[in-house]
């Protein structure tokens, strides 16, 4: 197998991860603040831009890795959160 392929690879696992994210979100099978579905879509989001990074598309790069961000940011939220909280004496 060729590097081309195998990043094409990844990047259809991310297009599936993203596209289930999507789906379990809408079926309220999981919440929009739930761990799982921001893991779901950073694993995507990085497939997606591991791909766009390869074949040098910039468009894909620049909203694939807004996409992580903001997915990692709702990961790390609830952490950093209870550390807040902790700090201030709330339980």
């Amino acid at each position: 197998m060729n590097v081309e392929n195998l990043v094409s690879i990844i990047g259809w696992i991310g297009v599936t991860f993203c596209t289930i994210g999507f789906l379990l979100l809408n079926t309220r099978t999981v919440r929009f603040d739930s761990w799982i579905y921001q893991a779901i879509n950073v694993i995507g989001g990085l497939g997606l831009v591991t791909s766009a990074l390869y074949f040098r598309d910039m468009p894909n790069i620049t909203s694939n890795s807004i996409w992580v961000i903001i997915a990692l940011y709702g990961l790390l939220k609830p952490y950093f959160s209870r550390r807040e909280s902790r700090r201030k004496g709330v339980a």
